[in-house]
């Protein structure tokens, strides 16, 4: 059974919606999945919507492995630093150099020194020399590759072995993320009965890599809200599904509860949320992939130990067995191939090992192994298999067949034993979800999870709950003279992350309590008893003193007093915290008079002077006379003091932050001489590249036509010098040295190059010149054939700076062009392509320019001439209409004068001759008029043409 991983296309349409616009640039979440085996990394930054961090190799997952390989040309007497390598490259450096190479520290991480689970990885890596960390009874490595310490010896603490593969991610992602891109926040995955100084460490080797850790995210749930990203869930009917997890070192198996929920929004208006809620856990912290490897370990070595080869090694050592087994290069190889097997095992029914040079130099070519006989080995790990899923569901309190599905996760339930068993377990294959990435869906969901809690995204709204695998209890003595201390719970197993609780004590005197995980015993001892992880140590310091000032102040009585504090199981780190502590008592006070409201004294006022009276009968209520004769009861307030107090980690202590300080500071120096050494590497590179190439100029044509006899011979001889330096003496050399080789080549070879190059790219560099030059020209004689047609106006383009910026041109084309053609091949260039270029560049820029004014300018004619031709032609509409009316009203005031002449003659009767001589009389005084009139219009016209053309030559 293999799981079918979710497409990658996916994932980018559940994340990153939008960016807040509080974003910056350089904004960017880092999700680890840090396993035993693998440390996978996923990184979402603007423009990059949750994408897997490759490592250098371009794989998309890192063998969680650090090596140090020793440099052979230091200097004898002093430190000098060794290459560091990651991943498979440290694996595979494991054969050569095993006490330098420390695989799957997690296991030890925050472990004593005396624990089972050190013991047993020093038996898996025997080469590793383990000693104690000199700031705590935790692990450390002794190690010729570390700065030596005052005793002449030097070391590494896991946490520093850890910070620096952190810092190689890092440095992977921010290649991934692009320039001025710094990463800082990290979210890890981690198993959920992972202890506190487990977590502890894991957080001081992310501080040592300069990382701020946002949270840690249980594995399953990291894998739900993966799952979720891509659905929606009904409110009404939940889903429930088990992720089993089981990777190198560890199984564990979650219940899920999928569910849609309609929460308030803005306003009055509502919005459906997606819900993944942790509702049980079971694990087995030692089952996992390297158990079976051992398995085949175990194959592999017996049947070298009892192969004809080897059959001489065994009669001089019968111990042969343990003696190779505690041997560090073959204990390295046999690990490093008994994965191998197992792994195709897991495809194929059969296979066999091979190993050069295994022990004391001989090759080991082991019988078939066949999966058969693997599985038979396996079958004694049947029911820890399955107990996980067991277990979770029996703490979350939900049948089997309510379940929807089994999510797989973690690379060994590849393996077809565990497959099987986990079938069986759920009914059928039917069962098993293939839906999600069982590699990667982890680290997305982390990645998810920190994206949401930066702020800095917009992403798809998931609610999440966690439980913690462990029950948190404290520690006190009742009062001084007790002897023994009392043991409270205070949250117990599985309890909901972010729960807060108040623990009231009767105390009235300074006291000091301690909190401790509860834990379970082993999986593979179930004799030994539950034990404590100690947490913190909690110590009041002005508990007495607010005591005292509650009973002087308030009158409190001693036996009301009670001392509070509230602990929070942290979302952050699950870890529980004391986040406040005061004292408090009850206090009854008197109430206050009654106030007589502004209301109530006007009504005084106006009642004194007879006005407003009511019939007090007619208003009065039951309720107002009680009121009226009852007495005001006494108030009841808590008062309340905080009381302070300080936290101090219990168990391994934390280290001071000067010595934190120097172990930054020696990551720093492993950093520096890396980047030293890649920088050292690149010019080397760099300098064998360019002998290469160099050697292929001496016999190139091109080259030869530009160079002189003695000018090749010089840089023959310089080329074979510096090759014959850099595989001899140079091997040793510096940066500095081999730069200035790199130099001294240079300055042979690169000017010979450069008229190479120039004696194809300056003709047509000058080409284009004088396509440019000649381009100027005639837009110069086109504007001044122009100019001769059209008036002198303030439109007119000046011509002038062009004619002068194209004379210079020309002149400068003329004499370098004349001055470069009595120059011979071999001869240093009078100009090169790049000066005729720029020069060509500024007179199409002045060109450009000058085309651009001139059509300004001629639009801007053509937009006033428009204007005045129009403003004209209204004016003379206008006038014309004015002329019109007044010319009509000149007609109605001869016609009224008429009808006056008529209406006269009438009346004067028989005054005919007379009347017939004022008629002929106003007749020729009616004809005296007519002129008049049409005089008045002309005028008014005038005028009015006088006005336009006076506004036209304004405008212009």
């Amino acid at each position: 059974m293999r799981p079918i991983s979710a497409p990658p296309v996916a994932l980018t349409g559940l994340l990153l919606l939008s960016v807040s616009s509080l974003a910056s640039a350089s904004a960017a979440v880092l999700g680890i999945d840090f396993g035993q085996e693998f440390i996978k990394a996923a990184l979402v930054k603007p423009g990059i919507p949750l994408e897997i961090v490759l490592t250098k190799d371009t794989k998309r997952k890192e063998a969680a492995a650090i090596g140090f390989k020793p440099v052979s040309n230091g200097e004898k007497g002093g430190f000098v630093y060794p290459e560091r390598l990651y991943g498979v490259d440290a694996v595979n450096l494991a054969a050569r150099f095993p006490h330098d190479v420390y695989p799957g520290l997690k296991k030890v991480m925050g472990q004593h020194i005396m624990d089972d689970s050190v013991a047993a990885y020093s038996a898996r890596n025997p080469a590793l020399p383990i000693v104690p960390n000199i700031f705590r009874p935790t692990v450390a490595f002794q190690s010729p590759s570390a700065p030596p310490a005052d005793n002449g010896k030097g070391g590494f603490t896991v946490e520093e072995l850890l910070a620096m593969q952190f810092k190689s991610i890092v440095y992977n992602a921010e290649a991934l993320a692009g320039a001025n891109t710094r990463i800082r926040d990290v979210v890890f995955t981690v198993p959920a009965f992972l202890k506190a100084e487990e977590r502890s460490s894991l957080k001081l080797a992310a501080e040592l890599a300069g990382l701020r850790v946002m949270s840690f995210v249980s594995d399953g749930l990291a894998v739900g809200i993966n799952y979720a990203t891509t659905r929606t869930f009904n409110e009404s009917s939940p889903e429930y599904h088990i992720v089993y997890d089981m990777g190198a070192g560890s199984t564990t198996a979650t219940v899920l509860r999928f569910q849609g929920r309609s929460v308030k929004d803005v306003g009055r208006f509502n919005k459906t949320v997606q819900e993944v809620t942790v509702l049980g856990i079971g694990y087995d912290t030692e089952l996992g992939g390297d158990l079976f490897n051992q398995k085949v370990f175990e194959i592999l070595l017996d049947d070298f130990v009892n192969s004809p080869k080897a059959k001489h090694l065994l009669e001089e050592d019968p111990n042969l067995k343990n003696t190779v087994r505690t041997n560090g290069r073959a204990a390295s190889k046999l690990w490093k191939e008994a994965t191998r097997v197992r792994q195709i095992l897991s495809a194929n029914t059969d296979t066999v090992a091979s190993i050069e040079s295994l022990y004391k130099d001989i090759d080991f070519r082991s019988s078939k192994i066949t999966r058969a006989a693997f599985e038979e080995l396996l079958a004694q790990y049947e029911a820890r298999i399955t107990k996980p899923i067991a277990d979770a569901i029996s703490t979350a309190n939900v049948a089997l067949n309510e379940v929807n599905t089994l999510i797989v996760h973690g690379g060994a339930v590849r393996t077809p034993f565990v497959g099987r068993k986990i079938e069986d377990v759920m009914g059928g294959a039917e069962k098993i979800s293939k839906q999600v990435n069982p590699d990667e869906s982890a680290v997305f969901g982390a990645t998810f999870k920190g994206a949401a809690e930066s702020g800095a995204f917009k992403v798809k709204e998931i609610r999440t709950q966690d439980i913690g695998a462990f029950g948190v209890s404290i520690k006190y003595k009742k009062d001084a003279e007790a002897k023994k201390e009392t043991v409270q719970q205070i949250f117990p197993f599985y309890s909901k992350i972010g729960n807060e609780k108040v623990i009231p004590f009767s105390r009235n005197s300074e006291f000091t309590f301690s909190t401790f995980h509860n834990l379970p015993p082993r999986i593979n001892d179930p004799n030994q008893k539950p034990g404590q992880g100690l947490l913190d140590t909690i110590q009041t310091s002005n508990l007495t003193d607010s005591v005292k000032k509650l009973q002087e102040d308030f009158g409190c009585a001693e036996k009301d007093i009670v001392a509070k504090f509230g602990i929070l199981l942290d979302p952050k780190d699950s870890l529980p915290k004391v986040i406040r502590f005061w004292v408090e008592c009850g206090v009854e006070t008197a109430p206050e008079a009654p106030k007589k409201d502004a209301g109530g004294a006007f009504e005084d006022v106006k009642g004194f002077f007879g006005y407003g009276k009511k019939d007090i009968s007619s208003s009065a209520t039951p309720k107002s006379t009680k009121s009226a004769d009852s007495e005001p009861k006494a108030i009841r307030r808590i008062e309340k003091i905080p009381i302070k107090y300080t936290i101090t980690k219990s168990g391994f202590p934390n280290i001071p932050e000067k010595d934190k300080t120097a172990l930054i500071l020696k990551i720093r120096g492993f950093d520096k001489h890396d980047k030293e050494r890649k920088d050292l590497e690149e010019a080397r590179n760099n300098l064998e590249a360019y002998t290469y190439r160099a050697r292929g100029y001496l016999s190139d044509d091109a080259f030869i036509a530009v160079s002189t006899e003695e000018q090749r011979e010089k840089l023959d001889a310089m080329v074979s010098e510096a090759s014959d330096w850099l595989y001899g003496d140079g091997y040793a050399a510096g940066l500095k040295e081999v730069h200035q080789k790199i130099k001294q080549l240079e300055a042979l070879e690169a000017p010979i190059s450069k008229r190479r190059t120039e004696k194809d790219s300056l003709p047509e560099a000058l080409k284009g010149l004088n396509n440019i030059l000649t381009s100027m020209k005639g837009f110069i004689e086109r504007e001044e054939s122009l100019a001769e047609a059209q008036p002198n106006d303030y439109y007119s383009f000046d011509l002038e700076p062009l004619k002068k910026t194209y004379e210079g041109g020309r002149i400068w084309a003329e004499e370098k062009s004349a001055a470069q053609e009595k120059l011979q091949l071999y001869e240093g260039p009078i100009i090169t392509s790049e000066e005729v270029t720029a020069k060509a560049k500024e007179l199409t820029t002045e060109l450009i320019t000058s085309i651009h004014t001139k059509k300004e300018l001629d639009d801007m004619r053509e937009r006033s001439l428009k204007k005045a031709a129009a403003a004209a032609e209204k004016e003379a509409k206008e006038a014309e209409a004015k002329a019109k009316a007044e010319a009509e009203a000149a007609a109605k005031e001869e016609a009224e004068a008429e009808a006056a002449a008529k209406e006269e003659d009438e009346m004067a009767g028989e005054a005919g001759a007379e009347g017939g001589a004022e008629d002929g009389a106003e007749d020729g005084a009616e004809d005296e008029t007519k002129p008049e009139s049409e005089e008045k219009t002309e005028e008014v016209k005038e005028e009015i043409e006088e006005e336009i053309e006076e506004r036209k030559r304004d405008e212009l």
